[in-house]
């Protein structure tokens, strides 16, 4: 493998994860990936056989960036784990506020491909388990008393602080969410 044909795939899954964002998975055909990437139509089938596997790469690819942005995100703020799970929803509402927020990539793909078997779908379930992991952690880090269902709560709320985002074009939900999870907290112990 060539640094340029490793470029290209880059290339090519930067484009398509951005176009499947702005316009939706199945609004976005091979040809518009292509044309908009700059590459071939070869170059594209060589990393990626077919759309299904195009989707999921691009899933991966995105995952990955989003938890590592997530992560470090959280990690500069506030100075104890307890501030560090708050401050998910300060993270998050910057997120939010981005002029070009669509809602989170996984729920709208998960809604968009509708089918529990792709591949996209169960990208989507590993960052959510991610995700209630590394609250888990911070959970346990924190004293609270039952990390596990606390991190599942967790979940709930970010789901809906997305949802809210999403659906009233308003990023005001994560700071609901906050004081829920503020409560939460205070309610486990810490």
């Amino acid at each position: 493998m060539t640094t340029e044909s490793s470029a290209a795939r880059q290339q090519i899954l930067e484009t398509a994860s951005l176009l499947f964002y702005q316009k939706g998975i199945q609004h976005v055909g091979i040809n518009e990936v292509i044309a908009a990437s700059g590459v071939a139509k070869r170059t594209l089938y060589r990393w990626f056989s077919s759309k299904d596997q195009l989707i999921e790469e691009v899933m991966k690819y995105r995952a990955a960036q989003w938890l590592r942005w997530f992560e470090n995100a959280v990690a500069d703020q506030g100075n104890t784990p307890k501030d560090r799970l708050l401050a998910t929803f300060d993270v998050l509402q910057g997120w939010y506020a981005l002029p070009d927020f669509r809602g989170c990539p996984f729920i709208n793909a998960v809604l968009e491909i509708a089918d529990a078997s792709h591949p996209a779908h169960q990208v989507s379930v590993q960052l959510r388990e991610s995700i209630r992991t590394y609250i888990m952690q911070l959970a346990e880090q924190a004293g609270v008393r039952d990390p596990e269902s606390f991190s599942q709560q967790y979940l709930l709320l970010i789901g809906g602080a997305s949802l809210m985002a999403t659906i009233e074009g308003n990023p005001i939900g994560a700071q609901y969410a906050r004081n829920a999870l503020s409560v939460l907290i205070d309610a486990s112990g810490t």
